[in-house]
Order: C-alpha cells, then structure tokens, then sequence
C-alpha cells in the first residue's frame, strides 16, 4: 500500500494554560496542506520495521503508531519506508502526519478499532495525529484531540523554513504567561462567515516569541513575508517554519523566488480530504 502523509500549518494557536499534567490546553486552527511525505506499506511479515530517507529514531512516531495498533489488534506486522519531504522542527507535523497515515493504513487493512478507540491511540502519539487522520480545515482543541471540521476555505501559501529548527520541548520550556491574548475566536468567526479578509487579521501564534527566543530567524522571515506581498504572515506549530497567505496561487509563486536562499521554500494548498 502506497499514502501520503500530508503536514499541516496552524492559522491560529491560542495558549489557554497549562494543565495537572504539565500539558498545555490549546485551541487552534489547523489546515492539512498538500506537502507530504511518502510511505510505501506492508503487512506481511511479522514484527515492525520503520525505514525513512532521512533516517529517523528508533521509537518514532509511526513506529509507537504502529505498535500500539497492532498491540490492539493482534496483526502480524508493518513494514514501511518512508520519503521525508516534510522538514523536521518546523511546525509542519512531519512525524505526526507519518504516524497518522500508518494509523489510517492499519484500520484500512484491519478495522479493528472504532472511531473513539482510534482518536484515543492516536492522541497517545502525539497531540496532531487525531487532526493529521482527518485533514481539511478544523478547529483543533485540548491536547488536539477535539476535533471539530470547519467549511473548507481556499488558501494559496507559502511555507518556509531557516536553517535552524525548533524543538518541540524546548519551546514550550520557554514559554512563561501570561499568555498573549488569543486570535481563534475571531477567526473561526470569519470562517464559518466564508470571509477570507476578516479571516487575516487574527491568523496569529502565541508561541511566535518563545519560538524567536530559541531561532531569531523567525522575525526576520515574518518581516520578509509581508514585504513579499503576503495578506497575512505567522508561524506555524513550534515553529521554525513561516507561512504567508497569498490572494491568488501565482503570487504566492511569484513570492517564492524571494526565499531562495533558505533550504526550504514552497508554495502550497490546502487539502481537504482525509490522508
């Protein structure tokens, strides 16, 4: 079996507070975007094995996927090699959306689980994977595993990324409130409105200054976005990457020779359908 699993950028990422369990409760919108890696899958042998170009870590995200499903299924095994077209540290959901596809390709072959059961494993991986199983347009809520689908709205982007990335972990250890104030609200107004232009004064993220503390980049390419003709500009997840909204595909392409110098630039869409 063949999939693409496709990475997401954040329109909005709102900070509510950290949680009991160290976590912090988010509120986001998020839209699945056609820049994918590409997984080549079977089922045949016993035991998993995860192979990708660049290599990634034994315990990946697509191998605890994999695990955890077979361990509730019985299943004999997953062999996958996976073409990493998504950079790492960037915000984009690269391991997320690997581990979503393996999930959506396991209950493919077995159907073993139910809607709940897998939303559950799925949210054990990592806090995109029950957004990356779905794709489109969709508000994204407490640890990302509330789900709610939002009316598709076209977007033309730019998605691009510094050298340097930005951990996860290390981001959210930098994050000190109070909070900065969120934009979701006036977003998801706009959406369910169908009105793009008031959709682009709250496209925002609240990590943007703890992300900048870790890669002072990211100001920068925020400033280079807008200067480029972007409608609206933010980070994207944790960041590194930078993503600039365009009013029509060509200037968005037309933007992209302006980011030449980083090792990673693309022009790109949404994708509303489920990976």
């Amino acid at each position: 079996m063949d999939a693409a699993a496709y990475g997401k950028i954040n329109l909005t990422l709102d900070v509510l507070g950290k949680t009991a369990d160290g976590y912090h409760s988010l509120r986001t919108i998020m839209l699945a975007i056609d820049l994918a890696d590409e997984l080549a899958l079977s089922f045949d042998a016993p035991g998993i094995r995860i192979e990708a170009d660049p290599p990634l870590p034994d315990d990946s995200a697509a191998y605890r996927a994999a695990k955890g499903y077979l361990a509730r299924c019985g299943g004999k095994g997953l062999r996958a090699f996976i073409r990493r077209n998504i950079p790492p540290e960037a915000g984009l959901g690269g391991s997320s959306a690997d581990a979503a596809a393996v999930l959506s390709a396991l209950q493919a072959r077995y159907g073993a689980l139910t809607e709940e059961e897998l939303v559950c494993l799925a949210s054990s991986v990592g806090s995109d994977v029950p957004f990356l199983m779905r794709g489109g347009l969709a508000l994204c809520e407490g640890r990302g595993e509330i789900v709610t689908p939002l009316t598709p709205m076209r977007m033309n982007l730019l998605v691009v990324k510094p050298g340097r990335g930005a951990s996860t972990r290390e981001v959210f250890a930098r994050l000190r409130p109070p909070y900065p104030a969120g934009t979701t609200d006036g977003a998801l107004a706009a959406i369910r409105k169908g009105d793009f232009a008031g959709l682009l004064p709250h496209v925002g993220n609240a990590l943007t200054d703890a992300a900048g503390s870790l890669a002072p980049e990211i100001a920068e390419l925020l400033s280079r976005m807008r200067r480029s003709g972007a409608l609206a500009a933010s980070m994207t997840g944790s960041g590194s990457a930078v993503f600039g909204i365009f009013e029509r595909e060509e200037a968005a392409r037309r933007a992209l020779e302006a980011f030449r110098d980083l090792p990673f630039a693309r022009a790109c869409a949404g994708v509303y359908h489920v990976v």
